[in-house]
């Protein structure tokens, strides 16, 4: 029920700014925080991912299961490969999020995108860079590239 002071203030007002951080502040106090092991994050990480399943979201479950997510502090870390990856597992945070949150019964869980920067990630090379390989690799192929003046 909104009472008489709710429905008299501006949704545009510096008043309905403070009215609504001092309700997150509320439902942050009245929402469970409840301790929880890592074993139990890893539980409801698989029991997420069982749900995503049954629901047909393959695409999304690929992503999720490429690398183990990580939580220190309340934060949950899962990483990705490329920025396509990065966007959209960083759309379906939320729902991940809430899900954690609620089967932990910690609402202070929060969850973070992050997108790799592998050092140990094979490059790929093209056809000149083979051929350099090669030709340093063996000198009969040098050889043979300086006599018939061979270019790719």
């Amino acid at each position: 029920m909104i009472d008489n002071k709710e429905k008299n203030i501006s949704s545009l007002s510096l008043a309905s700014l403070n009215l609504k951080k001092t309700n997150e502040i509320i439902e942050k106090e009245i929402l469970p925080n409840n301790e929880f092991t890592e074993n139990d994050f890893l539980n409801a990480w698989k029991k997420f991912c069982e749900i995503e399943k049954d629901n047909g979201n393959n695409n999304i479950l690929s992503l999720l299961n490429m690398n183990n997510p990580s939580i220190k502090d309340n934060v949950v870390f899962i990483n990705t490969v490329n920025k396509m990856n990065f966007k959209e597992v960083n759309a379906y945070k939320n729902k991940i999020q809430a899900f954690i949150s609620k089967e932990l019964n910690n609402y202070s869980v929060s969850v973070e995108v992050k997108l790799s920067k592998d050092k140990n990630k094979k490059s790929y090379i093209d056809n000149k860079e083979k051929l350099d390989i090669i030709s340093k690799s063996n000198t009969s192929v040098a050889l043979l590239i300086d006599e018939f003046k061979l270019r790719i």
